[in-house]
């Protein structure tokens, strides 16, 4: 009867303390979460947010005066002729929805599947995880902020006459600053990802796949709001343009090689003659 009690016991103290084991891994897991969110938030932001942040909060403030058209951007002639040929008044497309439900579907669940495998698992999740989800979140505000700003200064009226917001397409610009930033960084990962590195036709199947799912994507949603006959073909062209670049030169500022302005300048000599060179890669 003894020995009985004694193993009860044993195995009450053995339970217990698993018990504020457990709870100590996972309050060590919550506080490696939280540090790992705010630094990332802190690493993602610069002194440029500054102004730009200023102007989101102020872009419906910024327009063009009554009395100035010089902002004023008339549709081009092979604007109409594509319209015509491909807008379909009055058509609603799968591309015309709002143009923030994809993207802030990807973000929240990045950063809840991300958060949820910090906390319950042991996999390494480091600042870098969460930043790169902060900073495509950051790229599409840059990209609405612009979007905005230049809506209301240049006010074209749009191929359907529904308003004075057709220069530049907000819903291209968006989701091809989200498909470019998710090119770049999964590009990145093909590059760390062992397998991919020792299969370079593996590799370029990544590439291949992710680039056309990404850009098909994209280019679909621009060629709706051209079917749907709310855009002309330079809202559409100019709206990838800037969507685009923008991520790019965050993304790039953030995970790209490091420069100066003296790395674009290179001296050369032939033993005989010395020259000065200029090197801009894009």
């Amino acid at each position: 009867m003894k020995i009985i009690l004694f193993l009860v016991l044993v195995a009450m103290l053995t339970l217990l303390n698993a018990s504020k084991t457990d709870a100590q891994q996972n309050n060590n897991k919550f506080i490696e979460t939280t540090s790992n969110i705010s630094k990332a938030i802190v690493s993602s932001v610069n002194y440029y947010d500054i102004p730009i942040g200023a102007a989101f909060l102020y872009r419906n403030s910024i327009k063009r005066s009554s009395l100035n058209d010089i902002f004023t951007i008339s549709p081009f002639g092979f604007d109409h002729e594509v319209n015509e040929s491909v807008s379909i008044n009055g058509n609603y497309s799968m591309g015309s929805m709002d143009k923030d439900i994809i993207p802030r579907t990807l973000f929240f669940s990045r950063l809840a599947i991300t958060t949820g495998l910090n906390l319950f698992t042991d996999l390494e999740i480091t600042p870098k995880e969460y930043q790169k989800i902060f900073l495509m979140q950051k790229s599409l505000i840059y990209t609405y902020t612009a979007t905005e700003i230049v809506k209301n200064l240049v006010r074209r009226v749009r191929p359907d006459g529904s308003d004075t917001q057709s220069f530049f397409s907000g819903h291209t610009a968006n989701t091809f600053a989200a498909a470019t930033f998710l090119h770049l960084e999964l590009f990145d990962l093909y590059d760390e990802w062992d397998l991919a590195k020792e299969n370079p036709i593996f590799n370029s199947a990544l590439r291949a796949t992710t680039f056309s799912v990404l850009y098909g994507w994209a280019g679909y949603v621009g060629y709706s709001r051209l079917r749907d006959n709310k855009h002309y073909l330079s809202d559409v062209v100019i709206g990838a343009a800037v969507g685009s670049l923008i991520s790019y030169f965050l993304y790039d500022s953030y995970f790209g090689k490091e420069s100066t302005p003296f790395d674009m300048i290179s001296l050369s000599s032939n033993g005989k003659n010395v020259g000065l060179a200029l090197n801009i890669t894009f």
